[in-house]
């Protein structure tokens, strides 16, 4: 991860790494605005000095966490809409991505991040950084777009029924993989919430096939 780095860079480095991991996490559990400096010092270990060697404010900190969590994302395109074979086959890609970004986020957060909470303080944040509710505006109507293009698809193979409305099942498909609120963030596990959230797309896909 380091590789390029010299070792007085490395130093520098691996504690602000560290800061950015653990203060983001507080930022998602508790809020931006209800975390303070104290807060901080008390999750990470460190002193309010030790805090401004490494960073200018507490801005700073959530937008190096934001921009690593948007890292981690992987999303779907229209290439793979037009590649899968059907909508059971885009279904599994959509939650092959989840369990990939999943993964993704705990190497780089320590523990699995719910998407939902990201998405709550990226809400919250929008005053300080409305480029980052534009990021999030524009991933949720590319995945809407995506899902309707399956879901079209899917209609003209004759997959599912023809006389499903497309917009509400295209909407309510993309809120499925986000149905798992009630899991703590630094207890989630995520392999039974994909479980259930694929026992939940199987149990839609039985209704709608045609």
């Amino acid at each position: 991860m380091y590789l390029c780095l010299t070792q007085s860079e490395l130093i520098y480095a691996e504690p602000r790494e560290e800061i950015v991991k653990k203060a983001f996490l507080q930022f998602l559990n508790r809020g931006y605005k209800a975390c303070s400096l104290k807060t901080l010092e008390q999750a990470t270990g460190l002193t309010k000095g030790a805090f401004y060697y490494y960073f200018k404010d507490k801005k700073e900190i959530l937008e190096a966490g934001m921009e690593r969590y948007f890292s981690v994302m992987k999303e779907e395109s229209g290439k793979d809409v037009e590649r899968v074979a059907s909508l059971r086959e885009y279904i599994d890609l959509v939650i092959k991505n989840k369990e990939e970004s999943a993964d993704a986020s705990q190497r780089v957060f320590g523990c699995f991040i719910l998407e939902v909470l990201f998405f709550q303080l990226v809400l919250e944040v929008a005053p300080i950084f409305p480029e980052f509710r534009e990021r999030i505006y524009t991933i949720s109507k590319r995945r809407l777009a995506n899902w309707e293009r399956a879901i079209l698809k899917a209609k003209q193979s004759g997959e599912i029924r023809a006389t499903l409305d497309t917009s509400v099942l295209a909407r309510n498909l993309m809120s499925v993989s986000s149905s798992m609120l009630n899991i703590e963030l630094e207890q989630a596990n995520f392999q039974y919430m994909f479980s259930d959230t694929r026992m939940q797309f199987e149990q839609y896909y039985m209704l709608i096939k045609k």
